[in-house]
């Protein structure tokens, strides 16, 4: 396991940013009408950016883990992709930040 110079594991996003080449990485929380989950879950496989989606417990059905190489990109996936879909009630899209 990877770990930082101060002891502790790396996060999955601080993992993720060894081997990347883009800009911006977001987390997107999808509610969803239950019975489309399978087909927004294919759907969500083909575009270009998504590189994890899981089917989840809680508030939200879906978990996306985006990147993407800027904020027009991102844009693009949200509004005319996954809100676009079948059975999308709502995105939340959560931009991850460095501090």
């Amino acid at each position: 396991m990877e770990t930082r110079s101060e002891g502790y594991p790396m996060s999955i996003t601080e993992l993720m940013e060894l081997e990347s080449e883009y800009s911006i990485k977001a987390y997107i929380l999808i509610k969803a009408d239950p019975r489309e989950i399978p087909s927004i879950m294919l759907a969500l496989s083909t575009f270009d950016g998504v590189k994890t989606a899981d089917v989840v417990t809680g508030p939200y059905d879906i978990i996306v883990f985006a990147e993407l190489r800027n904020q027009d990109e991102l844009g693009r996936l949200v509004i005319n992709k996954i809100h676009s879909l079948e059975g999308v009630r709502e995105a939340l899209t959560c931009v991850v930040v460095k501090i």
